[in-house]
């Protein structure tokens, strides 16, 4: 096995790595520390999603200097899906530097300092940042669409559509999943009628 095999191991390896990440686990944790009820609770669901703050990171960055590798020892700089990924690292990489990492630093510190019991109202708000949702989505969404410019390699317009289609189909799944919770939380709500009132 040559180093170019290697390389591409490492590429996968670390690919995958960062999908499971951006994809299943950072949005996992993201909802279970909403959806705690206590203080105590919420600390060791951010504990628990503490080192995505760390593999996330490295996985991107093993991604890229393989990538880099891989691209030059093929000659693809030229190939419009290869100009798309390296955009697109450089996008996420803001997203998660600039508005998901501050967020989640602001929840933590918030959690540390909150007294035990029931979340209150200031460190809920933290909780339910639209920068933490909007900057997450963005940065699955770009993932998963990094994923089929990867395997597919389109052109440098496919890429663009792949990632837009992406962020379009999250985006609405987004709204609909929150508009199916208000709905159940609006009916369970509604108290039903007392039996002398039905009478």
């Amino acid at each position: 096995m040559g180093l170019y095999e290697v390389m591409v191991f490492v590429h996968v390896a670390a690919a995958v790595t960062l999908l499971s990440g951006s994809v299943v686990a950072s949005p996992a944790v993201r909802g279970s520390v909403r959806r705690a009820g206590t203080t105590q609770e919420m600390r060791a669901y951010l504990a628990i999603g503490g080192p995505l703050l760390i593999l996330e990171p490295t996985s991107a960055l093993v991604v890229l200097a393989s990538g880099i590798y891989l691209t030059s020892v093929a000659n693809f700089w030229a190939q419009g899906w290869v100009q798309a990924a390296i955009a697109f690292w450089i996008v996420n990489a803001v997203v998660a530097g600039v508005v998901v990492k501050p967020v989640i630093g602001h929840v933590v510190a918030a959690a540390a300092t909150a007294i035990d019991g029931p979340v209150d109202q200031h460190l809920d708000t933290f909780r339910r940042s639209s920068r933490w949702s909007v900057g997450g989505d963005v940065l699955m969404a770009n993932d998963i669409a990094m994923l089929y410019v990867m395997t597919m390699k389109p052109d440098l317009a496919g890429s663009l559509l792949a990632v837009a289609g992406t962020i379009l189909a999250i985006g609405a799944v987004r709204v609909i999943t929150r508009g199916l919770h208000g709905f159940i939380v609006s009916r369970h709500s509604v108290e039903p009628p007392s039996r002398a009132a039905r009478l």
